[in-house]
C-alpha cells in the first residue's frame, strides 16, 4: 500500500513533493502500521480516505499553483542554474554572465 501511495504522490506538483513528499510518506506508512494493528476493516477505510485525500490535495495544489505567484506561495524550488555558486565574487559572477551576454550578441558563440 505504501507503494500505491508513493507513486499517487507523484500527482503533486514537483515542488510540493520536493518539500513535502517524504514526511507524508513517512506519515503514511506510520498511521497505516497503527491500523493494521486493529484490522483490516479499520485499515481498508483509512487506505481509501487518505487515497482520496492525496487526489483531492493533488488537485488543490495545482489549482494554487496555477493561479498563485511562486514569490506569494514561496515553495518553488530555486533555479541552481541562475545561482552564484559559493566562493564567486559578485563582481566576478557578474562579469562572467555581461562577458556571455556580449558574446551571445555578437554571435562569437
Amino acid at each position: 500500500m505504501g507503494t500505491a501511495y508513493r507513486s499517487l504522490l507523484r500527482l503533486y506538483p514537483r515542488d510540493f513533493r520536493t518539500w513535502f513528499g517524504e514526511e507524508m510518506s513517512a506519515a503514511f506508512e506510520a498511521r497505516a502500521k497503527e491500523c493494521r494493528a486493529h484490522g483490516w476493516a479499520v485499515f481498508l477505510g483509512f487506505a481509501c480516505r487518505e487515497l482520496a485525500g492525496v487526489l483531492k490535495g493533488a488537485a488543490a495544489e495545482w489549482s494554487a499553483r496555477s493561479t498563485t505567484d511562486p514569490a506569494v506561495r514561496a515553495r518553488s524550488v530555486p533555479d541552481l542554474r541562475l545561482m552564484r555558486p559559493c566562493g564567486i565574487t559578485r563582481e566576478a559572477w557578474f562579469a562572467r554572465v555581461c562577458v556571455d551576454v556580449w558574446q551571445n550578441q555578437a554571435g562569437m558563440n
